[in-house]
Protein backbone atom coordinates (compact mmCIF):
# COMPACT_ATOMS: atom_id res chain seq x y z
CA UNK A 1 0.00 0.00 0.00
CA UNK A 2 3.16 2.23 0.88
CA UNK A 3 4.58 1.32 -2.01
CA UNK A 4 1.31 1.97 -4.28
CA UNK A 5 1.25 5.65 -2.33
CA UNK A 6 5.02 6.53 -3.01
CA UNK A 7 4.26 5.80 -6.61
CA UNK A 8 1.02 8.41 -6.70
CA UNK A 9 3.15 11.11 -5.40
CA UNK A 10 5.75 10.82 -7.37
CA UNK A 11 3.59 10.75 -10.58
CA UNK A 12 1.61 13.85 -9.26
CA UNK A 13 5.13 15.65 -8.92
CA UNK A 14 6.01 14.45 -12.30
CA UNK A 15 3.13 15.85 -13.67
CA UNK A 16 2.73 18.76 -12.11
CA UNK A 17 6.82 19.65 -13.17
CA UNK A 18 5.34 18.69 -16.94
CA UNK A 19 2.12 20.87 -16.68
CA UNK A 20 4.51 24.44 -16.41
CA UNK A 21 5.87 22.73 -19.51
CA UNK A 22 2.75 22.71 -21.34
CA UNK A 23 0.29 25.15 -22.07
CA UNK A 24 -2.08 24.59 -18.89
CA UNK A 25 -0.31 27.91 -17.61
CA UNK A 26 -1.09 30.99 -19.15
CA UNK A 27 1.61 31.83 -22.12
CA UNK A 28 1.51 35.22 -19.96
CA UNK A 29 2.81 33.98 -16.82
CA UNK A 30 5.44 31.49 -18.01
CA UNK A 31 8.59 32.04 -16.31
CA UNK A 32 11.42 33.71 -18.23
CA UNK A 33 14.46 34.36 -15.58
CA UNK A 34 14.61 34.12 -12.17
CA UNK A 35 16.59 35.94 -10.08
CA UNK A 36 16.93 34.32 -6.79
CA UNK A 37 13.37 33.41 -5.76
CA UNK A 38 12.19 35.78 -7.61
CA UNK A 39 10.62 35.10 -11.25
CA UNK A 40 10.43 37.19 -13.90
CA UNK A 41 7.37 36.24 -16.12
CA UNK A 42 6.44 36.64 -19.76
CA UNK A 43 3.91 39.23 -19.08
CA UNK A 44 6.19 41.96 -16.71
CA UNK A 45 8.96 41.01 -19.73
CA UNK A 46 6.31 41.71 -22.19
CA UNK A 47 5.16 44.68 -20.48
CA UNK A 48 9.18 46.49 -20.16
CA UNK A 49 9.41 45.50 -23.91
CA UNK A 50 6.05 47.42 -25.08
CA UNK A 51 7.52 50.50 -23.28
CA UNK A 52 10.59 50.51 -25.05
CA UNK A 53 8.85 49.55 -28.50
CA UNK A 54 6.47 52.75 -27.91
CA UNK A 55 9.70 54.89 -27.31
CA UNK A 56 10.72 53.25 -30.97
CA UNK A 57 7.20 54.54 -32.16
CA UNK A 58 5.92 50.81 -32.44
CA UNK A 59 9.54 49.06 -34.09
CA UNK A 60 9.91 45.91 -32.13
CA UNK A 61 12.93 44.96 -30.79
CA UNK A 62 14.79 41.95 -32.39
CA UNK A 63 15.88 38.72 -30.62
CA UNK A 64 19.44 40.30 -29.59
CA UNK A 65 17.89 43.38 -27.92
CA UNK A 66 15.52 41.46 -26.48
CA UNK A 67 18.33 39.54 -24.74
CA UNK A 68 20.17 42.89 -23.64
CA UNK A 69 16.68 44.21 -22.23
CA UNK A 70 16.04 41.09 -20.39
CA UNK A 71 19.78 40.84 -18.91
CA UNK A 72 18.81 44.69 -17.90
CA UNK A 73 15.80 43.75 -15.81
CA UNK A 74 17.69 40.83 -14.05
CA UNK A 75 20.22 43.62 -13.44
CA UNK A 76 17.42 45.91 -12.00
CA UNK A 77 16.41 42.74 -9.87
CA UNK A 78 19.78 42.22 -8.01
CA UNK A 79 19.75 45.77 -7.21
CA UNK A 80 16.25 45.99 -6.09
CA UNK A 81 16.92 43.19 -3.82
CA UNK A 82 20.05 44.59 -2.45
CA UNK A 83 18.28 47.87 -1.74
CA UNK A 84 15.56 45.52 0.22
CA UNK A 85 18.27 44.16 2.41
CA UNK A 86 19.37 47.50 3.31
CA UNK A 87 15.81 48.45 4.39
CA UNK A 88 15.86 51.02 1.74
CA UNK A 89 12.08 50.33 0.58
CA UNK A 90 11.37 51.30 4.61
CA UNK A 91 12.54 54.55 3.97
CA UNK A 92 10.10 57.27 4.79
CA UNK A 93 10.73 58.77 1.04
CA UNK A 94 10.75 55.56 -0.74
CA UNK A 95 7.50 54.81 0.92
CA UNK A 96 5.83 58.33 -0.69
CA UNK A 97 7.15 57.56 -3.62
CA UNK A 98 5.91 54.18 -4.11
CA UNK A 99 2.66 55.31 -2.41
CA UNK A 100 2.46 58.04 -5.25
CA UNK A 101 4.06 55.62 -8.11
CA UNK A 102 0.92 53.35 -6.98
CA UNK A 103 -2.00 55.82 -6.99
CA UNK A 104 -0.99 57.69 -10.55
CA UNK A 105 -0.48 53.94 -11.91
CA UNK A 106 -3.79 52.93 -10.43
CA UNK A 107 -5.54 55.87 -11.98
CA UNK A 108 -4.03 55.43 -15.31
CA UNK A 109 -5.36 51.62 -15.00
CA UNK A 110 -8.76 52.79 -14.07
CA UNK A 111 -9.30 55.48 -17.16
CA UNK A 112 -8.12 53.14 -19.25
CA UNK A 113 -10.35 49.99 -18.24
CA UNK A 114 -13.45 52.01 -17.52
CA UNK A 115 -13.78 55.68 -18.90
CA UNK A 116 -12.14 55.34 -22.06
CA UNK A 117 -14.04 52.58 -23.53
CA UNK A 118 -16.96 54.67 -23.20
CA UNK A 119 -15.75 57.44 -25.31
CA UNK A 120 -16.48 57.73 -28.65
CA UNK A 121 -15.74 60.55 -31.87
CA UNK A 122 -17.56 59.71 -34.76
CA UNK A 123 -16.13 61.08 -38.05
CA UNK A 124 -19.17 63.83 -38.46
CA UNK A 125 -17.44 65.40 -35.54
CA UNK A 126 -13.76 65.45 -37.37
CA UNK A 127 -15.15 66.41 -40.54
CA UNK A 128 -17.26 69.74 -39.00
CA UNK A 129 -14.08 70.37 -37.46
CA UNK A 130 -12.16 70.25 -40.96
CA UNK A 131 -15.32 72.21 -42.14
CA UNK A 132 -14.81 75.04 -39.45
CA UNK A 133 -11.24 75.33 -40.35
CA UNK A 134 -10.70 74.44 -43.72
CA UNK A 135 -6.68 75.70 -43.00
CA UNK A 136 -6.02 72.58 -41.39
CA UNK A 137 -4.92 70.87 -44.06
CA UNK A 138 -2.28 73.26 -46.59
CA UNK A 139 -3.22 74.36 -50.03
CA UNK A 140 -0.26 76.23 -50.19
CA UNK A 141 3.04 76.95 -48.14
CA UNK A 142 5.61 79.81 -47.69
CA UNK A 143 9.45 79.77 -47.01
CA UNK A 144 10.46 82.63 -45.12
CA UNK A 145 13.29 84.88 -43.58
CA UNK A 146 12.54 87.73 -41.01
CA UNK A 147 14.53 90.64 -39.67
CA UNK A 148 13.40 91.84 -36.42
CA UNK A 149 14.19 94.81 -34.56
CA UNK A 150 12.81 96.91 -31.40
CA UNK A 151 12.20 100.08 -32.96
CA UNK A 152 9.83 101.22 -35.78
CA UNK A 153 12.74 103.69 -36.42
CA UNK A 154 15.68 100.87 -37.04
CA UNK A 155 12.74 98.73 -39.06
CA UNK A 156 12.36 101.86 -41.16
CA UNK A 157 16.11 102.34 -41.71
CA UNK A 158 16.75 98.67 -42.53
CA UNK A 159 13.71 98.45 -44.64
CA UNK A 160 15.24 101.18 -46.70
CA UNK A 161 18.70 99.89 -46.74
CA UNK A 162 16.72 96.31 -48.30
CA UNK A 163 15.14 98.50 -51.04
CA UNK A 164 18.48 99.89 -52.05
CA UNK A 165 20.08 96.17 -52.76
CA UNK A 166 21.18 94.92 -49.05
CA UNK A 167 21.56 91.62 -48.52
CA UNK A 168 18.85 90.43 -46.70
CA UNK A 169 20.34 87.74 -44.97
CA UNK A 170 23.19 89.61 -44.49
CA UNK A 171 21.39 92.26 -42.47
CA UNK A 172 19.10 90.08 -40.69
CA UNK A 173 22.54 88.40 -39.28
CA UNK A 174 23.59 91.73 -37.91
CA UNK A 175 21.03 93.93 -36.76
CA UNK A 176 17.78 91.05 -36.15
CA UNK A 177 17.25 90.15 -32.31
CA UNK A 178 14.90 87.17 -33.33
CA UNK A 179 16.90 83.43 -32.57
CA UNK A 180 16.49 83.23 -36.50
CA UNK A 181 19.39 85.54 -36.80
CA UNK A 182 21.97 83.04 -36.58
CA UNK A 183 20.40 81.16 -39.48
CA UNK A 184 20.58 85.07 -41.87
CA UNK A 185 16.68 85.68 -40.55
CA UNK A 186 15.16 82.20 -42.32
CA UNK A 187 12.23 81.07 -40.50
CA UNK A 188 11.16 78.04 -42.20
CA UNK A 189 8.34 77.13 -44.18
CA UNK A 190 4.64 77.58 -43.51
CA UNK A 191 0.99 77.45 -44.56
CA UNK A 192 -2.07 79.71 -43.70
CA UNK A 193 -3.11 79.61 -39.82
CA UNK A 194 0.24 79.30 -38.28
CA UNK A 195 1.50 82.81 -38.28
CA UNK A 196 0.05 85.31 -36.43
CA UNK A 197 -3.19 87.40 -38.94
CA UNK A 198 -1.37 90.83 -39.01
CA UNK A 199 1.93 89.16 -40.75
CA UNK A 200 0.16 86.35 -42.80
CA UNK A 201 -2.37 89.01 -44.25
CA UNK A 202 0.91 90.45 -45.70
CA UNK A 203 2.83 87.80 -46.87
CA UNK A 204 0.38 85.79 -48.68
CA UNK A 205 -0.01 88.76 -50.79
CA UNK A 206 4.06 88.67 -51.87
CA UNK A 207 5.94 87.31 -54.62
CA UNK A 208 8.56 85.48 -54.50
CA UNK A 209 11.88 87.54 -53.80
CA UNK A 210 9.63 90.08 -52.45
CA UNK A 211 9.73 91.62 -48.63
CA UNK A 212 7.31 93.61 -46.49
CA UNK A 213 7.46 96.67 -44.93
CA UNK A 214 8.19 97.04 -41.09
CA UNK A 215 4.72 94.75 -39.46
CA UNK A 216 4.51 95.75 -35.75
CA UNK A 217 4.58 92.35 -33.88
CA UNK A 218 4.72 91.40 -29.67
CA UNK A 219 8.51 90.82 -29.86
CA UNK A 220 8.69 94.65 -32.37
CA UNK A 221 8.99 95.36 -35.93
CA UNK A 222 9.28 92.75 -38.57
CA UNK A 223 10.30 92.68 -42.18
CA UNK A 224 9.61 89.13 -43.55
CA UNK A 225 11.17 88.50 -47.41
CA UNK A 226 9.54 85.11 -49.25
CA UNK A 227 11.56 83.04 -50.47
CA UNK A 228 9.74 80.21 -51.91
CA UNK A 229 5.88 79.59 -52.46
CA UNK A 230 4.64 76.04 -53.24
CA UNK A 231 1.19 74.98 -54.24
CA UNK A 232 0.97 71.48 -52.50
CA UNK A 233 -0.25 68.59 -54.59
CA UNK A 234 -3.12 66.38 -54.06
CA UNK A 235 -0.96 63.27 -52.95
CA UNK A 236 0.48 65.65 -50.17
CA UNK A 237 -2.34 67.08 -49.47
CA UNK A 238 -3.98 63.48 -48.68
CA UNK A 239 -0.90 62.64 -46.52
CA UNK A 240 -1.33 65.85 -44.66
CA UNK A 241 -5.43 65.22 -44.16
CA UNK A 242 -4.77 61.68 -43.06
CA UNK A 243 -1.80 62.85 -40.62
CA UNK A 244 -3.81 65.90 -39.39
CA UNK A 245 -7.25 63.35 -38.82
CA UNK A 246 -5.49 61.44 -36.56
CA UNK A 247 -4.36 64.18 -34.59
CA UNK A 248 -7.75 66.08 -35.02
CA UNK A 249 -8.85 62.68 -33.49
CA UNK A 250 -6.89 61.89 -30.84
CA UNK A 251 -7.23 65.58 -29.35
CA UNK A 252 -11.05 65.38 -29.44
CA UNK A 253 -10.76 61.83 -27.69
CA UNK A 254 -8.88 63.48 -25.12
CA UNK A 255 -11.10 66.07 -24.61
CA UNK A 256 -14.10 63.42 -24.01
CA UNK A 257 -12.04 61.58 -22.09
CA UNK A 258 -11.13 64.82 -19.82
CA UNK A 259 -14.69 65.04 -19.71
CA UNK A 260 -15.64 62.10 -18.38
CA UNK A 261 -12.82 61.55 -15.95
CA UNK A 262 -13.92 64.99 -14.28
CA UNK A 263 -17.81 63.38 -14.08
CA UNK A 264 -16.59 60.39 -12.47
CA UNK A 265 -14.57 62.48 -10.27
CA UNK A 266 -17.39 64.31 -9.22
CA UNK A 267 -19.43 61.87 -8.73
CA UNK A 268 -16.46 59.84 -6.36
CA UNK A 269 -16.00 63.23 -4.32
CA UNK A 270 -20.04 62.80 -3.26
CA UNK A 271 -19.02 59.34 -2.11
CA UNK A 272 -15.83 59.64 -0.09
CA UNK A 273 -15.43 62.41 2.86
CA UNK A 274 -12.13 64.74 1.57
CA UNK A 275 -10.40 67.31 4.13
CA UNK A 276 -7.80 69.87 3.04
CA UNK A 277 -5.08 71.37 5.29
CA UNK A 278 -4.04 74.24 3.71
CA UNK A 279 -2.34 75.59 6.81
CA UNK A 280 -0.23 72.69 7.15
CA UNK A 281 1.16 72.89 3.31
CA UNK A 282 4.51 74.53 3.39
Amino acid sequence: MKKILRLALLLTVVLLVAFEETDLFSESEKVVARVGKEAITQREFDLLVNRYEDLRKGSSLNPEEKRNLLNMLITQSLLGMAAEREGIDKKPDVQAKLKLFRIELLAQEYVAAFIEPQVKVQDREIDEIFRRNPNLVPEETLTLKEIVVKTEREAEEIYKKLKKGADFSRVASEASIAPTRSRGGFMGTYSKGQLPPAVETVIFQLKEGEFTRPIKTEEGFQIVYLIDRKRVSSEETKRYEERIREKVLQIEKNKKIEEKMKERVDELQKQVKIEIYLDRIK
